[in-house]
């Protein structure tokens, strides 16, 4: 189950989501798997995308960001005692929009999100988190915040490799 805002749902043409490259991903390499969303019922894997990101763009207290992700997180968990949590270290937005607070507010996070993943982790459901920040640039945005293609094929890219690991499990 892909979790998120606007990065997740995409809005095409203006800009993408990675849930298509990483469905094409799947399906080359023969994955049998159902994407879900606003279904009922428990999902198995969970991949939480862009947290915390739109609370940085509207200068929202990082305390409540972090305890809003791991509700989130106990919500999933409570749902399904075994799903695997996919967490993302998210991108930051176009560099022309990152300002000294909002780049200190995502070099934070990004360091938050790796405690939250152990922190999280039980031994029947992992958190783990997903690095999409080493190596995304400006050329892979479609706008200030959102994906060009190019840039949902990396996200999915990322996503994929995890997910060939625990599919294979």
């Amino acid at each position: 189950m892909p979790l998120g805002a606007s990065r997740v749902e995409g809005s095409r043409p203006a800009f993408e989501s990675f849930r298509y490259e990483l469905w094409k991903d799947l399906t080359e390499n023969n994955w049998t798997f159902d994407y879900i969303g606003t279904q009922t019922g428990a999902p198995d894997i969970v991949l939480f995308s862009t947290l915390g990101g739109n609370d940085g763009l509207q200068n929202l207290p990082f305390d409540r960001t972090i305890s809003n992700i791991k509700a989130v997180i106990d919500v999933l968990q409570n749902a399904n005692p075994n799903v695997t949590i996919i967490i993302e270290q998210g991108a930051p937005g176009r560099s022309d929009i990152m300002t000294t607070e909002l780049t200190n507010y995502f070099n934070l996070l990004t360091q938050e999100i790796l405690t939250i993943a152990s922190e999280k982790s039980t031994t029947s459901s992992q958190v783990i988190a997903v690095d999409m920040f080493t190596g995304f640039t400006d050329s892979l945005f479609a706008d200030d915040i959102h994906y060009n293609e190019v840039g949902a094929n990396f996200i999915a890219s990322r996503y994929y490799a995890i997910l060939e690991n625990i599919l294979e499990e």
